[in-house]
């Protein structure tokens, strides 16, 4: 029998946002593109009128409005388009959240609000860490200062669109010089107490994929006072993602559901082929966009394996986040918990096995997410990759909830239900993405890790490109692999 072949320009491999993003902006420019997705694979799950949305960090909880305008622009989505007045209410919604505090770090012996407004962190600061008040009062002025030099950055003419990622030739790379402060965060803090460490620590970790000790100064001032100064509340990246699904039909994107891939070769001239596990169907593109986990896509690509092993050892899932979902009721949240919240129970132990837990509340009175009188909580924790499939599942749930029990008193008698189902059947499929990394080497924040052009008329978009970067670094990589692609076109 003669296998049935199907013929694309372009095969997006996986519908995470950056995939669907590069597919959708080609196909506005009336390209043909293939959208495989994974058959079974949800991304978020709903249950007696509870809907929760796993996530890896808290950038895709929070996001710059500038950032969303941008991809509602260049994707026309009609329902994120500002319309003037919509635009003046978003202004008035900005100025009340300024005075509200972003999210919230839990240390064993501090409860610290993350606020836009310097003054009102400030406070908390001083209440927190009284004993080193002027030290983490001069460590906050080196950085306004590195944020004040990447801001002259931003404002000049030919930088980059997205800010603050760069590419440069390798002359400009040996020749330039780069004025940030060259000392990385575990030698600046070495003469902190433990307890602010690890809540500057909590903050970049959480902040986009990575886990590391090393974050540069200049990345540190990004994220702590840049980022945190303009970030929308309750952003819905699962709207998001439906929307720009949605538009990537209209546009005329082809979508097909599959079980597994099971080898994909890459010809130089005659394109790239991709063959279906117990399926006789086989596709072929000119392009490719693989839109995976690339320790879960290196396997498909037989002699090609070797040209991603060095990329494979330079960064490596150290964890990978489980999602525990709960109904719980409103009337035992404590008073100035808030809705997005990261939490260590004990600083001298490691981070995984439910120590320290990303949490995400839905808001409040919201029925579209909780019935009246509810809330849904979700629940990230760290396991330790290779442990996943030796861990019972029982036991690690307890140590959750007991971290749980500890941040929110009388939980157990408000609880509706919990379910930890959804990661079971979840986690080990080819498109789950959540994934904490760590780098076997030092990388500038601002060029990345993984390339975004792996072979010729291959390309990679996922967290391992940007990973510091969270969900800003997976949106530009989207958006910037379709405009390469589409430059080979004009």
């Amino acid at each position: 029998m003669k296998r049935l072949e199907n013929g694309q320009e372009i095969i997006v491999l996986g519908s995470g946002l950056g995939g669907l993003i590069a597919g959708t902006l080609l196909a506005k420019n009336n390209h043909s593109v293939l959208l495989l997705k994974e058959n079974g694979y949800h991304p978020s799950y709903t249950i007696k009128g509870y809907r929760f949305t796993p996530f890896s960090s808290i950038s895709e909880k929070r996001l710059k409005p500038s950032l969303l305008k941008k991809i509602s622009q260049t994707l026309d989505l009609p329902s994120f388009i500002d319309s003037k007045e919509k635009e003046r209410q978003t202004k008035i919604i900005s100025r009340q959240l300024r005075k509200e505090a972003t999210f919230q770090v839990v240390l064993p012996r501090a409860r610290i609000d993350i606020s836009p407004q310097q003054s009102l962190s400030q406070q908390e600061w001083k209440r927190e860490f009284p004993d080193e008040a002027a030290q983490v009062e001069g460590f906050y002025h080196e950085l306004d200062q590195t944020q004040h030099f990447l801001q002259k950055l931003k404002s000049k003419k030919k930088a980059s669109p997205f800010f603050p990622m760069r590419q440069r030739s390798f002359i400009k790379n040996i020749f330039s010089f780069d004025l940030f402060p060259k000392d990385k965060m575990d030698s600046r803090l070495s003469f902190f107490s433990r307890e602010f460490k690890e809540f500057i620590k909590l903050q970049l970790t959480s902040w986009g994929n990575l886990y590391s000790d090393q974050f540069s100064t200049s990345f540190a001032a990004y994220v702590l006072l840049d980022e945190m100064n303009a970030l929308t509340s309750n952003f819905d990246l699962e709207k998001l993602e439906k929307d720009t699904y949605n538009q990537f039909l209209r546009y005329g994107g082809r979508v097909e559901e599959i079980d597994r891939v099971k080898k994909v070769e890459i010809r130089w001239q005659k394109g790239q082929t991709l063959s279906l596990d117990r399926d006789r169907t086989v596709f072929r593109s000119k392009f490719l966009i693989f839109n995976s986990p690339l320790h879960r896509i290196s396997s498909l690509l037989g002699q090609k394996e070797k040209g991603l092993s060095k990329w494979g050892e330079k960064i490596k899932p150290l964890f990978v986040l489980v999602p525990l979902f709960l109904g719980i009721r409103e009337k035992v949240i404590p008073v100035g918990m808030k809705d997005l919240l990261i939490s260590i129970l004990e600083i001298d132990k490691p981070y995984s096995d439910g120590n320290v837990l990303l949490l995400s509340l839905s808001p409040r009175g919201d029925e579209t997410q909780a019935p009246e009188g509810s809330r849904a909580l979700t629940v990230e924790s760290l396991m330790g990759l290779e442990k996943w499939e030796q861990t019972l599942l029982v036991d690690y749930q307890h140590r959750v909830l007991k971290h749980l029990y500890h941040l929110i008193p009388f939980l157990e008698s408000h609880i509706d239900f919990v379910d930890f189902q959804w990661a079971s059947e979840h986690v080990p499929k080819w498109s789950y993405s959540h994934f904490l990394y760590q780098t076997a080497s030092d990388f500038d924040w601002r060029e990345g890790v993984v390339p975004m052009n792996l072979f010729k008329n291959v390309y990679f978009v996922g967290k391992e490109n940007f990973p510091q970067l969270g969900l800003e670094g997976e949106i530009f990589t989207g958006l910037m692999v379709a405009q390469q692609i589409l430059k080979k076109y004009s």
